[in-house]
């Protein structure tokens, strides 16, 4: 139970400074991109040996999602341009396609990092040219959380909780009488 709860507070001081710190010198515009950073803080503090080399899949496939997310923004809005009628529809299969193309060259260079849908869909999101601003953040978010998985990682600062379920350990101190056995005793 401790570990949980250290760990969840480790994710939840990570992503305040890095919000906080970004918000003070530039100003939040994107907040999808955000929801992407979370879904990585998750996987550095919760989740920790779902692959071997974390700091390399995040840093890897946080940049997959940056070049496929721009690609398809400045390609989505050259067909805007073309297709002024068809916006909505436009919109849609970019949204789509950010998600599958991402996943396709995370799978190509073995960067799977499933955050990474969310990065290429926040830059497809943007009504304007993506900011570098933008861009930079993940970069650097990326870059630190790399560091700081290994930090912990390798001063044994974190256990690795997936697989493992409180109300498991809970429940196994019940005793357990399976609905088939009472079942054939009625």
């Amino acid at each position: 139970m401790f570990a949980y709860i250290k760990q969840s507070l480790m994710a939840i001081i990570t992503m305040l400074c890095f919000f906080f710190a970004w918000n003070y010198f530039i100003p939040i515009q994107n907040q999808v991109i955000f929801s992407a950073i979370a879904s990585s803080t998750f996987l550095t503090f919760i989740s920790t040996s779902i692959y071997d080399s974390l700091s390399r899949k995040i840093i890897g496939g946080q940049t997959v999602g940056i070049l496929v997310g721009l690609s398809l923004w400045y390609i989505m809005h050259h067909l805007y341009d073309l297709f002024p009628s068809y916006h909505n529809e436009i919109f849609m299969l970019f949204l789509s396609l950010s998600a599958g193309v991402a996943f396709f060259f995370m799978a190509i260079f073995n960067f799977e990092h499933p955050p990474v849908a969310g990065t290429a869909m926040a830059f497809v999101f943007k009504p304007i040219t993506p900011i570098f601003a933008d861009i930079l953040f993940i970069i650097v978010c990326s870059c630190l959380l790399a560091l700081i998985h290994h930090f912990i990682k390798k001063n044994k600062l974190i256990e690795d909780l997936e697989g493992r379920d409180l109300r498991t350990k809970v429940l196994s101190r019940v005793p357990h009488i399976s609905f088939y056995k009472r079942r054939k005793k009625l």
